[in-house]
C-alpha cells in the first residue's frame, strides 16, 4: 500500500500541472478535460459519480475495522490494538510489542501513522465529495437526491474525525478540498473539533435515510447513536439522551431475545446467533444491526476477509497430549488461531464473576475455556487437556467464540484463517449502554441501572442496583457485551481511562503505562513534511 499524508494529493496535482506545462505550449491544452482516465472533472458530474466515490467510502470505512490494507503483519496487529491490545482486555502474546511496552511507543510507530493517514484519507475524499457536489455544472435531479450524498460523506467525515479526537487529541481541521500543495497544517482544538462532528452528525440525520432495510447502509439511526456518544463528550447528556433514544424507540430495532437465523439446529443461544456466519443482516431475522460492514468471500469489492479469529483464539494446535502427541487437530469448529492476543485475567475471569453460570455471554458457546483431545491418534483421545503453565501463555486461554466461524469458513478453515462475516459498526444493545452513560452523566442513576438491565436481562444476567452504577461498572459492562466489536483504545481515551484501567487490570502493561499514554503521538513523517508552520507533537512523546 502506498502510504499518503494528509496533504499528498496536492503533490500529485503539482506534478501533473508541472509535466501539462513541459509538454503544452498554448493555454487551450491547460484547459483540456481528461477522457481516458478518472478525475475530479470527469468523475464527479451526476449522481452516478459521486455514488461510486461513496462506495469507495463505505470500503475505506469498512478497513478500519478489518485492517486490510495496512501494511505487513500491521493488519494483524492493528486488529487488536485498537480493539484490545494493551488495553484492560489483554495484552501482545510475547508482552513487549504492540502496546505491551509502552516506552516503545514513539512518533514512528506504524500503527498510530498508519490510523492517522486512513482517517485523513477518509476525510480527503469527503471534502471532495461536499465540495464538487455544490459545483453547477453538476447534473442533480433534486436538492434531495444532492443532500443525501452530502449527508454520506459529511457522516464519514464526522466518523473519521471521531477517531482522530479520540486517540489524537488536537487535530487539523481540514472542511474544503485541497487542491494545491500545502505545508501550513496546525492542529485545531479538541472542542472545536468535536464541534464539526456534531454540525456534520446533525445534517448526516437530517439527510440521510430513516428506513433501514439492508442493515448494511447508513442510515438516521447510525447518525444519531454516533451523535450520542459524542454528546457525551461534550457534556450534553441531555442530547445524547435524545439522540440514543430516537434509535431505542425506532420500531425498526430491537435487541435479539430468542434464537434466530442460519445455524438455529446448532448448540448455541441467542448471543452466539448474533455472531454467527450471515446473521449480521436483516434476512436472518436480525433487527438489533444497526449498521454492519459488508464482507462477501470471493465477491469483487467483497474485502478479504477479517482476522479476528488469528488474533483472539489460543494456539491450540501447540498444545500436546500426555504421550506426546498434537492434541488438536484443526477443524472447521476451532478454526485457525494463531493467539495474537493474549486475554487479561479481568476479561477472562473477572468481569464474570457475579453471573458465572447465569450471564450466556458466557456461556460455553460464547467464552470456551475447555478443550479436549480430538487426535484420534493417541491413547488420551476425547479427554480434557489439563494445560502447564507455559501453555497458558499462548497455548490455552478462553476462546471467543464471537470471533470464529463454527460451521462456516468458505474458503476452508485452514486457509490463512480469515473470517467472513459481516462486522457490526453498531447495534442496539450498545445504545443502551451509550444512553446509560448520558444519565450516569447526569446523575440519574435509576435509569442508567434501567438501560443496563435491559442489556443483561437479555443475557440473563443478574440486574445491577442502581446504587452500583458508575463509569467502571458501565466498561464492565461494555466489555461483556461488545468485547471484540467495540475500539476498547477509542472508548478509554474518550474517556481518559487508558492509564487508569491498565493500571487496574493488566499488569504487563501497567508498568509502562504513564496519563499521556491516553493520546496516541503525532506521526513524525506528518511533522517533519509540514514545513511552514508547527505541527505540534503530544506531550511525553
Amino acid at each position: 500500500m502506498k502510504n499518503y499524508n494528509i496533504y499528498s494529493s496536492a503533490y500529485y496535482l503539482l506534478f501533473f500541472f508541472g509535466l501539462f506545462g513541459v509538454m503544452a505550449c498554448n493555454d487551450e491544452f491547460l484547459d483540456e478535460i481528461p477522457k481516458s482516465f478518472l478525475s475530479p472533472e470527469n468523475a464527479y458530474t451526476d449522481r452516478a459519480g459521486f455514488e461510486a466515490a461513496i462506495n469507495h467510502m463505505y470500503l475505506v470505512g469498512r478497513t478500519l475495522r478489518t485492517h486490510e490494507n495496512l501494511p505487513g503483519a500491521e493488519a494483524d496487529k492493528g486488529t487488536q490494538t485498537l480493539y484490545g491490545s494493551g488495553t484492560d482486555l489483554g495484552w501482545y502474546w510475547d508482552k513487549k510489542n504492540y502496546f505491551g511496552d509502552y516506552t516503545t511507543i514513539n512518533s514512528f510507530n506504524a500503527i498510530a501513522t498508519g490510523y492517522w493517514r486512513k482517517l485523513y484519507n477518509i476525510i480527503k475524499n469527503a471534502n471532495i465529495i461536499i465540495t464538487r457536489s455544490e459545483y453547477p455544472e453538476v447534473d442533480w435531479a433534486s436538492d434531495e437526491e444532492k443532500l443525501g450524498i452530502q449527508a454520506h460523506a459529511r457522516f464519514f467525515r464526522a466518523y473519521a474525525y471521531r477517531f482522530l479526537v479520540h486517540l489524537y487529541g488536537d487535530v487539523p481541521l481540514l472542511l474544503e478540498e485541497i487542491i494545491g500543495p500545502r505545508l501550513d497544517f496546525t492542529r485545531a482544538p479538541k472542542a472545536e473539533v468535536l464541534a464539526q462532528i456534531v454540525e456534520d452528525l446533525e445534517f448526516a440525520r437530517l439527510y440521510l435515510p430513516k428506513d433501514n432495510p439492508d442493515l448494511g447502509r447508513l442510515s438516521q439511526a447510525a447518525a444519531d447513536h454516533l451523535l450520542s456518544e459524542i454528546y457525551i463528550t461534550t457534556g450534553d447528556y441531555d442530547k445524547a439522551i435524545e439522540a440514543a433514544t430516537n434509535v431505542i424507540e425506532d420500531p425498526q430495532y430491537e435487541l435479539m431475545t430468542e434464537r434466530f437465523g442460519t445455524l438455529t439446529d446448532k448448540p448455541g443461544d441467542v448471543f452466539w446467533d448474533l455472531h454467527r456466519l450471515g446473521n449480521q443482516d436483516r434476512s436472518s431475522g436480525n433487527k438489533e444491526t444497526i449498521l454492519a460492514w459488508q464482507i462477501e468471500y470471493n465477491v469483487p469489492g467483497g474485502g478479504d476477509g477479517n482476522r479476528l479469529e488469528r488474533c483472539w483464539g489460543p494456539l491450540l494446535e501447540r498444545l500436546k497430549t500426555p504421550d506426546g502427541l498434537g492434541a488438536i487437530l484443526k477443524d472447521d469448529q476451532l478454526g485457525r488461531p494463531v493467539a495474537f492476543m493474549r486475554p487479561s485475567e479481568y476479561m477472562e475471569y473477572t468481569i464474570w464473576q457475579s453471573d458465572w453460570d447465569n450471564d450466556i455471554r458466557n456461556s460455553e458457546y460464547n467464552m470456551q475455556r475447555k478443550f479436549y483431545i480430538n487426535n484420534p491418534a493417541s491413547a488420551n483421545f476425547g479427554e480434557l487437556i489439563i494445560p502447564t503453565p507455559d501453555d497458558t501463555v499462548r497455548n490455552h486461554f478462553v476462546w471467543v467464540k464471537k470471533a470464529s466461524h463454527p460451521y462456516g469458513h468458505p474458503q476452508g478453515y485452514d486457509n490463512g484463517g480469515r473470517l467472513y462475516s459481516d462486522m457490526y459498526a453498531m447495534r442496539l444493545a450498545e445504545t443502551y449502554l451509550l444512553r446509560a452513560e448520558a444519565y450516569l452523566g447526569q446523575g440519574d442513576l435509576e435509569n442508567a441501572a434501567a438501560d443496563i438491565n435491559t442489556v443483561r436481562a437479555r443475557a440473563n444476567a443478574t440486574p445491577v442496583a442502581a446504587s452500583e452504577v458508575d463509569i467502571d461498572y458501565i466498561l464492565d459492562e461494555r466489555a461483556r457485551e461488545l468485547l471484540v466489536e467495540e475500539p476498547r483504545r477509542l472508548t478509554l481515551a474518550r474517556l481518559g481511562l487508558l492509564d487508569d484501567r491498565i493500571k487496574k487490570y493488566n499488569p504487563v502493561s501497567a508498568p509502562t503505562i504513564q496519563e499521556f499514554h491516553n493520546l496516541w503521538p503525532i506521526p513524525q513523517s506528518e511533522i517533519d513534511a509540514n514545513q511552514e508552520a508547527e505541527l505540534t507533537q503530544n506531550p511525553g512523546y
